[in-house]
């Protein structure tokens, strides 16, 4: 819904900062993962975008642009936050009661989803995992174009339609997603040891990783734009999300099921 009293200044956001939590979970302040749950007066943040589940039990969006809010003041009381194995977004009073959830169709696979708070300042829910390095916790295997390029990078994501160059990473604690210079995508811990690679080593020149609108990685020479290695898990046209999480696993989610920018 749109929220034009929502146009409050940056620096309201940027004082909520100081007072207000992130994910219980840990997890980067921009990303909240099926499973997690926000707490009162917790919120994911990015420069310039606060997502605010405040004590009032109403969550609210404030960003530079139109915003958002469910509408739920009032409706409960100590509530929280949390992302469903149906990729939705579920307000739930201290009593147990489901509040307000977002709109996701009921045919939508039973998985693992990523909210995730972008850096154009909406909130985006991404599909079930099509694609994730193992999971070095326990050893075994986790479970519209234009403006998307316009949508700078970040630390620990890649959007669909955007590239990581050569000798660049995504980061997060001590774990980096690197396109190394000699054209290996690994992934590494505390800068030394190698967790995973994609073992195209010496394969080509000027390499670089490309998350496609099908969910698909691939690591491309740009001598003659060939495809060195890929993640082979295709999934249906959309929009997604490759996530460096802080358990050093890198999961594509997706393609978008629910967002902000047309929740009316």
């Amino acid at each position: 819904m749109a929220v034009p009293s929502l146009l409050l200044s940056i620096a309201l956001s940027s004082a909520l900062l100081f007072f207000l939590n992130t994910p219980s979970s840990a997890n980067d302040s921009n990303v909240l993962l099926t499973g997690d749950v926000l707490g009162t007066d917790s919120q994911l943040y990015y420069p310039g975008a606060t997502f605010v589940m405040q004590g009032d039990c109403n969550l609210v969006l404030y960003n530079k642009g139109r915003g958002f809010e469910s509408n739920t003041h009032g409706e409960g009381v100590n509530c929280t936050l949390s992302l469903s194995d149906r990729g939705q977004l579920v307000i739930t009073s201290s009593g147990g009661f489901t509040v307000w959830t977002s709109g996701v169709a009921g045919a939508a696979k039973t998985g693992k989803y990523a909210a995730v708070l972008r850096p154009d300042g909406e909130v985006a829910v991404y599909g079930p995992a099509v694609w994730w390095t193992p999971d070095f916790r326990s050893g075994a295997a986790g479970p519209n174009a234009a403006e998307l390029a316009a949508i700078p990078m970040v630390d620990n994501l890649l959007l669909s339609s955007q590239v990581l160059d050569g000798g660049s990473n995504l980061a997060t604690r001590d774990y980096t997603f690197v396109m190394k210079d000699d054209c290996n995508l690994a992934l590494i811990k505390a800068g030394t040891s190698v967790l995973w690679q994609s073992g195209t080593a010496g394969r080509g020149l000027n390499c670089f990783l490309r998350l496609d609108h099908l969910g698909q990685l691939a690591v491309v020479g740009d001598h003659n734009y060939k495809t060195l290695w890929t993640s082979k898990n295709v999934s249906s046209q959309g929009d997604y999300v490759l996530i460096l999480q802080i358990t050093g696993q890198a999961v594509v989610y997706g393609p978008v099921v629910w967002s902000t920018s047309q929740s009316d």
